[in-house]
């Protein structure tokens, strides 16, 4: 393994869900409206070496099941000419990585397995409308409340490594966002994107302070009378800073890396599909999303399916 493919974002991913924003990313709900969302992803992901749990662990390939609720009311009041509304999200997940061992202490098999709850997200919104233009800003908080221990290593025999599979990142991530949609009804041609910049706060586990990231994210979908919309749906992710912290430079030094920048860039089909059950909108979409040239950070593949009912 050589320095060049070390990888370094802690924990593998962000506490943002790349791709969560694509069709009527700029758009709002209704004033007074209420919008629940099921979401159900499933993953799999690899790397060459990540930092889990604190531990520098070699060659970790992940399965991941999550479940997320999201709770989105819209007030029926003026800010600054826009509709204002707030989403509540709480993830929760199960999953299993295996690896090749801790880089620099031993090498061989090693599996974790665990099941329960992600840090959930507060996010404050504000949308406007012009005619086919909608967009919107907002933030978002990612709460350290979720599921998280430290890794440790035990050398055996035989050799193992506990908890270094988590669901919470054990800090906090303030990440502001602005989105944009644009759909003309007389052809039914969408065109949405969002941009996001997260600012992660140190893990005091590991003491390790993760540089903010750059999110850019757009979907292209064309809509038929039936209800049915069908399009293409990407994102790119690039930290923007090095990491710090006594934690992260014992892991450049562990796999001998000059940076610990991280990039990923993802793209896949995406099918929607809207109508109604009574008097009741409903929403349903169907992503699948294929990762490709990461550095210091999981390379997935990912299914999601989301239903929405708006009251």
């Amino acid at each position: 393994m050589s320095a060049g493919s070390a990888n370094a974002l802690e924990g593998g991913t962000s506490a943002y869900l790349l791709g969560s924003r694509d069709t009527f990313a700029g758009a709002v709900g209704k004033p007074g409206s209420t919008i629940v969302t099921n979401n159900f992803f499933y993953w799999h992901g690899d790397a060459p070496t990540l930092s889990l749990g604190g531990v520098a662990v070699a060659s970790p390939e992940v399965d991941i099941y999550l479940y997320r609720l999201d709770i989105a009311h819209f007030f029926d009041v003026e800010i600054f000419g826009g509709t204002p509304g707030f989403v509540l999200s709480v993830p929760a997940g199960s999953g299993t990585v295996n690896a090749s061992g801790a880089v620099g202490q031993f090498s061989g098999a090693v599996e974790d397995e665990n099941i329960g709850f992600s840090d959930p997200i507060l996010t404050s919104v504000i949308g406007w409308h012009a005619g086919n233009f909608h967009y919107s800003a907002g933030v978002s908080f990612f709460l350290p409340w979720g599921k998280y221990n430290s890794a440790t290593v035990d050398l055996g025999p035989p050799p193992e490594i506990d908890d270094f599979l988590n669901f919470g990142k054990n800090r906090l991530t303030i990440m502001p966002v602005v989105s944009a949609t644009y759909l003309d009804p007389s052809d039914g041609l969408e065109f949405s994107g969002a941009m996001s910049l997260e600012f992660p706060f140190e893990n005091s586990a590991t003491d390790w302070r993760t540089a903010p990231i750059l999110n850019l994210e757009g979907a292209v979908l064309q809509h038929l009378p039936s209800g049915f919309a069908f399009g293409v749906a990407g994102y790119m992710s690039q930290q923007i800073g090095e990491d710090s912290g006594a934690g992260a430079d014992s892991f450049k030094a562990t796999v001998g890396a000059d940076s610990l920048k991280a990039r990923v860039f993802g793209i896949g089909p995406i099918l929607t599909y809207s109508t109604k059950f009574d008097e009741t909108p409903v929403n349903f979409k169907l992503k699948y999303a294929h990762e490709f040239a990461a550095k210091r950070r999981f390379e997935n593949d990912v299914m999601s399916l989301s239903v929405n009912f708006s009251f």
